[in-house]
């Protein structure tokens, strides 16, 4: 997995779970001309640097988007800003690093609410 430089306009749904994503990486990721996503549930930009950085990744925040260095996230409580893509793509980085918390999985009930089922039934679990 290698880190790219990438125009997300035209796909800006997919930016959140690009930059989580991204962690893993080698070499950063630069997403651009999504200035847009700050307008959305939340400032989506803005919260994705907040929560990236809270697991101890460096991000650098842009007016149109953001670059993820990539590293080894330390444990947290995700906020979700009462975003389901927030809840939904930061989940994924529960899958790799332990002790990463959802802190209200319930947003995603508007757009997909048994997403965490789901998620818990993929990778074998039953909790």
């Amino acid at each position: 997995l290698r880190g790219i430089d990438v125009d997300m306009n035209a796909i800006s749904d997919t930016v959140q779970t690009l930059a989580v994503v991204a962690l893993f990486a080698e070499g950063p990721t630069r997403i651009r001309n999504v200035a847009h996503i700050r307008h959305k549930e939340t400032d989506r930009i803005h919260a994705l640097a907040t929560e990236l950085g809270r697991l101890g990744i460096r991000v650098d925040e842009r007016a149109d988007g953001l670059t993820i260095h990539p590293g080894s996230p330390q444990p947290a409580t995700i906020e979700t800003y009462d975003d389901h893509r927030m809840a939904m793509s930061f989940a994924i980085v529960g899958l790799k690093s332990p002790g990463i918390r959802i802190a209200d999985p319930g947003c995603t009930e508007k757009t997909y609410p048994h997403f965490f089922d789901d998620l818990f039934h993929l990778c074998g679990s039953t909790s």
